[in-house]
């Protein structure tokens, strides 16, 4: 199985290539804004580097969040947007399940995202990725409190929100040192889930930080 692996969740626009479970090619950058122009011309450099086509993919896999809102959208448009015409299947992948498939290790893993305004975006997983608690947006202080209330002895925060919850995890956690996806680990999780059941819709948690006003030139468009 031949599987493209977007991310443009938060501050890193990354992507990658895997075929059988082999990452043939995978590149990260790490740039804050400018998602929507920096993501096809990486992708371009995939296809060029594997001597493949968009028509050889069986599945592309995206983060679909909690992350930042334009961002998600970017990711989420260009993803579907390949399926055009193609027998891609687009496949949707949490930001907080990827980030805890991006670490190797055997414990409980709670990856925290900073979400900006005060608050964090988290999750909790046990061994094989098991959810113990799905993807929530609170304060630090309420993420730590639910986070450690279902969390086994051993656990590790991971994330850019990790230093947030740390102080309030009463000793109870380690932390790694990872803070952004691996794109490669998005195509693993993409091929092993039924495309059916994680389909790409977006998965934001709060509204977004800004809304058109009343009097802008977006006024009734989601209507036309």
């Amino acid at each position: 199985m031949k599987i493209l692996a977007i991310d443009t969740s938060f501050e890193a626009c990354s992507a990658a290539i895997v075929c059988d479970d082999r990452t043939l090619w995978s590149q990260m950058r790490v740039i804050g804004k400018g998602h929507a122009e920096a993501l096809a011309p990486m992708v371009a450099d995939g296809l060029a580097a594997t001597g493949l086509e968009i028509s050889d993919f069986d599945r592309i896999g995206v983060v679909v969040g909690p992350g930042a809102f334009a961002g998600v959208r970017v990711g989420l448009a260009f993803a579907r947007a390949l399926c055009l015409g193609t027998p891609a299947r687009a496949v949707g992948v949490t930001s907080t399940q990827a980030l805890a498939a991006s670490l190797d290790i055997k414990a409980a893993i709670a990856p925290v995202f900073d979400a900006r305004r005060g608050q964090v975006y988290a999750a909790l997983y046990g061994p094989s990725l098991r959810t113990l608690i799905d993807p929530f947006v609170a304060s630090p202080g309420e993420a730590a409190t639910r986070l450690q209330s279902a969390a086994p002895e051993d656990l590790v925060l991971t994330g850019s929100g990790a230093p947030l919850v740390l102080g309030d995890m009463k000793d109870r956690a380690a932390v790694s040192e990872r803070r952004h996806i691996d794109p490669a680990a998005v195509a693993r999780l993409a091929g092993a889930t039924a495309p059916a059941s994680a389909p790409p819709t977006p998965l934001y948690l709060r509204p977004p930080d800004a809304m058109p006003s009343a009097s802008s030139l977006f006024e009734g468009a989601a209507g036309r």
